[in-house]
């Protein structure tokens, strides 16, 4: 994959007000590197917060980027997809809020019908949640 990526929302199914990642940052062939700000807009913000575990949307988002960017190199459009599984999810905080950068990175450990990720959210250079994550995709073919 290349330095260059395309915007977030041409690599993913996601469309606003339910797009959360804002750019991918960096990639190779087994992890991707996304960048996000918590907007005053998130659908899950209350009060200029955000509970913790909307993290899982932002992991399962930049795998669908990874997962898109490898569609696109293949000349396919995104593909569908869902988290079937979350283990050792580990929350060190119990909210975001409004105005935190994000950093999210996915790295897979093993891909088929079924991937598995080990991601981790940092806020301000400091760890927010890891999780290990399982991800299928709707679409026959598709890379995951």
């Amino acid at each position: 994959m290349t330095a260059a990526f395309a915007p977030v929302a041409e690599l993913v199914p996601q469309r606003p007000p339910m797009l959360l990642v804002d750019e991918v940052l960096a990639a190779d062939d087994d992890a991707i590197t996304c960048a996000a700000v918590v907007r005053p807009d998130n659908l899950f913000a209350v009060a200029g917060r955000v509970h913790a575990s909307v993290v899982l949307e932002y992991m399962a988002q930049a795998i669908a980027a990874f997962a898109g960017l490898r569609a696109r190199a293949d000349g396919q459009p995104p593909a569908l997809g869902m988290i079937a599984a979350c283990r050792s999810l580990e929350l060190h905080a119990e909210h975001l809020a409004v105005g935190d950068a994000l950093q999210i990175v996915a790295t897979r450990v093993f891909a088929g019908a079924m991937a598995e990720y080990q991601a981790v959210v940092t806020r301000r250079g400091e760890p927010f949640a890891e999780a290990v994550l399982h991800v299928v995709t709707t679409a026959p073919g598709s890379p995951a």
